[in-house]
């Protein structure tokens, strides 16, 4: 029995180092079986870019590197992958994904000039009945062609080809919805508090919508801005709008609420979604501040909201947009780093003790002086009896009784809510967080 049972043991372990290892990857929604077409710029695009195209234009737009297959064809492949893992977006489930079938060859791969295809999902019929699927295959072509030389088993130029390929596609989506005659029209409406650009710039951190930025500024601030969130996991977000109202309704901290919240978005970072955002509205120079998340509030606590906006809204009442962003973006970086420490911004209690020890001495001196004063006409008497009044010493009780008081009072104007003196603000909670709003 004993050998049976080896015999048996040895065979299942020599069919498993047969089997050649996995090593598939996930770059957001781009997975890759063989674990070597990773770089930088596929890491971008399949967690920035592909997602938020897709959050934009409600298609779901994916890449699958496959290096083994059960089905007939790529296009099979494709379409069965996309059942079985339920790609698509909103209710008509739509999507765009591009599908690769590569050959083990060696310690590479290697793919045929038809092993890849362009896959159409979903129910829309504006999307997978649209002529403009030839067009995108016919794009992408010249990167996964077997004419192009990048598909022989050199892993590095295919990494630079799929990378090349995949921001092609993204280009040609982005212009196929934004094209002023577009051949496509989504099924889907996008919200009103859609906040990510259409001009085939994607902005993913610092949201300039009113234009204010140059395109060298802004490029510079959003890759600022992605940094500390990726650093901290703690999204550190900007948006200049031409008036909040289009946006949501309530005042501005209400509607960047519902910005920060709009399924539109991505807004926050981990599992509590851990972010802060200001908005600031042109129209009547309105701003607002919201922080989200346990982390966010712990490093942006209610005194760090205070000093923070100090940093930053002077500027933005100069029309100093991207000094005030800079800025902005310089504190968020220091109150993380000192609450990853431990140590969130405090008041500095020193301070506060100093000053009640002086205003305590003023005090002091102040009646001391009084005392002082009161006691200068006072003379020593050298005799007892000089002390007593001429009509003799008379001791007798005496007592005091309360009858009434007299109370005055006088109204105080509340001050309006409205003020729109420059740069008032005030604290403000809601939307499941805490924050800041009023006047730049």
């Amino acid at each position: 029995m004993k050998k049976i049972v080896g015999l048996v043991l040895s065979a299942l372990l020599a069919f498993t180092f047969c089997i050649p290892a996995r090593a598939e990857e996930d770059y957001g929604v781009i997975y890759d079986e063989t674990g070597q077409l990773g770089s930088e710029s596929l890491q971008y695009a399949g967690t920035v870019t592909l997602p938020a195209l897709t959050q934009q234009y409600g298609v779901d737009l994916r890449v699958d590197i496959l290096t083994y297959s059960d089905y007939d064809t790529v296009a099979d492949a494709a379409e069965g992958i996309y059942e079985q893992y339920e790609y698509g977006y909103g209710e008509a489930h739509s999507g765009i994904t591009l599908t690769l079938l590569l050959t083990p060859d060696g310690d590479s791969y290697t793919m045929d000039g038809d092993d890849w295809c362009v896959y159409l999902g979903g129910t829309d019929e504006n999307l997978i009945y649209g002529d403009w699927l030839y067009d995108l295959t016919k794009t992408l072509e010249p990167y996964l062609s077997v004419d192009s030389g990048a598909w022989s088993g050199d892993m590095d130029r295919s990494a630079i080809a799929l990378s090349e390929a995949v921001d092609a596609m993204a280009e040609f989506v982005t212009d196929l919805f934004t094209a002023e005659n577009g051949t496509y029209e989504t099924a889907e409406e996008s919200s009103g508090q859609d906040m990510v650009e259409a001009d085939g710039i994607q902005m993913s951190y610092i949201f300039d919508i009113s234009d204010l930025l140059t395109f060298e500024q802004w490029e510079e601030l959003e890759q600022q801005a992605r940094d500390i969130s990726e650093r901290y996991n703690c999204g550190v977000y900007a948006a200049l709008v031409e008036d909040y109202k289009d946006y949501g309704s309530g005042d501005v901290y209400d509607v960047t609420t519902q910005i920060y919240h709009s399924s539109q978005n991505s807004f926050g970072m981990g599992e509590g979604r851990d972010g802060i955002i200001i908005l600031l509205s042109m129209a009547e120079r309105d701003y607002a501040m919201f922080v989200y998340g346990e982390h966010a509030g712990y490093a942006f606590n209610k005194y760090g909201q205070e000093q923070l906006e100090k940093s930053f809204l002077d500027d933005f009442g100069k029309n100093d947009w991207y000094g005030g962003i800079s800025h902005y973006l310089d504190t968020c970086d220091a109150y993380l780093a000192k609450a990853d420490a431990g140590h969130p911004v405090q008041p500095n209690p020193l301070w506060g003790i100093g000053l009640m020890t002086f205003l305590s001495c003023l005090v002091a001196l102040a009646v001391c002086m009084v005392l002082k004063q009161r006691m200068g006409n006072v003379q020593q008497k050298a005799r007892a009896d000089e002390y007593i009044a001429p009509e003799g010493l008379r001791l007798t009780d005496s007592y005091d009784r309360y009858t009434h008081t007299t109370k005055t009072s006088k109204k105080i104007e509340e001050k309006s809510s409205g003020s729109s003196s420059s740069g008032s603000t005030v604290s403000r909670s809601g939307g499941g967080g805490s924050g800041r709003s009023g006047k730049f």
